[in-house]
């Protein structure tokens, strides 16, 4: 997630986002086998909001795609006019390395997250920036369905995450802001130092919580 978010050292921006909302789209959407689609360039623009999905948005998400190839998540495949982008298994990314087909988690026994379909429904997907896409993952990382409420602790998040304080205040704030998070604040007995202390604890809101557990009946929304 850090290095697809990362383009010079900074994390968070826009070019950023648009890489890690793609892949994630490109996964929800290729859920099946074979885990390709031939959808166009305008339709993966309109679904993460662009303003013109079938001008300069589809210029960026080609753009977009032709770096998410470079960086091994995906491969891309020409018949004639035709394109159909194929997944890859993530992190293949080594100059020279043979990339594997992607596989779902789930097959694999991998632990992964639900991302519901309200990021995409809701246009969240397309107003988020990289920090609060990020921030948005993060959270979903360390719910539940029907355990919600979640607090971060500096080393914890510093040595999962890859991703800067400054960014996780940002994204934690755009998540505030657009009603995915709420926060209060909640006081505790630090049993080290036997001092009282406060921290933020976060709640996932409404439809933008994880999805009940899979039941092997249909397949997940999306995994990251």
């Amino acid at each position: 997630m850090a290095s697809l978010l990362r383009t010079t050292g900074d994390t968070g921006g826009r070019g950023g986002a648009l890489r890690l909302t793609l892949l994630m789209s490109l996964i929800w959407v290729a859920a099946r086998p074979p885990y390709s689609t031939s959808r166009v360039a305008p339709f993966w623009a309109e679904l993460l909001g662009h303003p013109e999905p079938r001008g300069e948005g589809a210029r960026t998400i080609r753009d977009c795609l032709a770096e998410l190839e470079e960086r091994g998540f995906i491969r891309t495949l020409r018949e004639g006019p035709k394109v159909t982008i194929v997944l890859l298994e993530e992190g293949a990314t080594a100059s020279g390395v043979q990339r594997k087909f992607y596989r779902p988690p789930y097959e694999k026994g991998e632990a992964y997250i639900q991302v519901p379909r309200s990021f995409w429904s809701t246009g969240l997907v397309g107003r988020l920036t990289g920090a609060g896409v990020s921030m948005y993952l993060v959270a979903l990382a360390l719910t539940r369905h029907d355990q919600p409420r979640f607090y971060l602790t500096g080393e914890f998040f510093d040595s999962h995450f890859g991703i800067s304080r400054s960014s996780r205040k940002r994204g934690l704030k755009e998540l505030q802001e657009e009603g995915v998070l709420s926060v209060e604040s909640v006081e505790s007995i630090d049993f080290t130092t036997m001092k009282n202390r406060r921290r933020n604890v976060y709640t996932i809101e409404g439809d933008f919580k994880q999805p009940a557990a899979w039941t092997g009946d249909e397949q997940p929304a999306t995994s990251n």
